[in-house]
């Protein structure tokens, strides 16, 4: 079996020969993780590039700066990104992520995105990476592209408020750039959500993704995941969600839960997987904190 490096934004993409296993760089967003990998409509999460960016410029926030650390048994995953709005309608982001694991292996990814609103309902997005992966038996350079839509519908006499959110992505379109085994795995992605305030002080938000990866042969397979996101007063979240995987050597299913906190500009979120023993997302966790302004 062919070995693979991927940028996916749910869940770790599981590789190797045999029943051998290796994941490199999944979305390190707690909010999102915590929601059972919903990320085509998540609104103020730590790192929008990573999983929509479109979605982005719907946020209330115009710029944001986050940092997350993913911890995945003797794996530890590092990301940093930050996003400025330029008026109205544009939106620039940019990201690092570097992923560590025993026996000296190194993955890291720079990722550069630019998002426009068409309109009040629309919007568009695109990010450029690069991706320079060091293993002691390989290292090698690839190059991807994402492209993703967003789209937000307030809905009146629903609540106190509320709205009706969808987004798709089609993520890692490119290829290595040495002649090596390992490939891009390319996936399209897209989902939906409902947003309401029940009153000014409680607001509910539930969401689901459905994703297909189709290219190489070897991964293809399709992926959902169910979430919510309970907010009391804008000051603390509590979520939980489920992420179910066709294929359960590449991309296992698993429950989640997280919360957060939202002290004035300041944002911190946690996010623990229940996965199975055998998968390598058993014990599986991520931290994320972040600046508004």
């Amino acid at each position: 079996m062919k070995r693979f490096v991927t940028l996916l934004a749910a869940t770790a993409l599981i590789s190797g020969a045999a029943s051998a296993q290796e994941a490199t760089l999944p979305t390190p967003d707690a909010k999102t993780i915590g929601m059972g990998g919903v990320m085509m409509t998540t609104l103020s999460g730590s790192h929008a590039i990573y999983n929509n960016s479109a979605m982005a410029l719907f946020q209330r926030n115009p710029s944001q700066i986050s940092s997350s650390y993913y911890g995945q048994g003797n794996f530890d995953y590092y990301a940093v990104s930050g996003s400025c709005r330029l008026g109205s309608e544009n939106l620039l982001q940019a990201g690092w992520r570097q992923y560590l694991r025993e026996r000296e292996n190194s993955d890291m990814a720079v990722d550069l995105g630019y998002s426009r609103r068409i309109n009040e309902n629309w919007a568009v997005g695109v990010v450029a990476r690069y991706l320079h992966m060091s293993r002691p038996d390989v290292s090698t350079d690839a190059l991807a592209a994402d492209l993703s839509i967003a789209y937000q519908l307030p809905l009146e006499n629903v609540g106190s408020y509320s709205a009706l959110r969808a987004g798709a992505k089609l993520a890692n379109i490119g290829a290595c750039l040495d002649n090596t085994d390992y490939a891009l795995p390319m996936d399209l992605t897209a989902g939906v959500a409902l947003d309401t305030f029940l009153s000014d002080a409680h607001e509910i938000t539930v969401g689901t993704d459905l994703g297909y990866y189709f290219y190489p042969k070897d991964v293809r397979g399709f992926q959902m995941s169910i979430g919510m996101e309970y907010n009391l007063m804008q000051l603390v979240q509590f979520r939980t969600g489920y992420h179910l995987g066709e294929q359960r050597n590449y991309y296992p299913s698993y429950w989640s839960v997280g919360a957060g906190v939202r002290i004035l500009h300041l944002r911190l979120d946690f996010a623990y997987l229940f996965a199975k023993k055998e998968t390598l997302l058993h014990n599986t966790y991520s931290l994320s904190f972040g600046f508004d302004f």
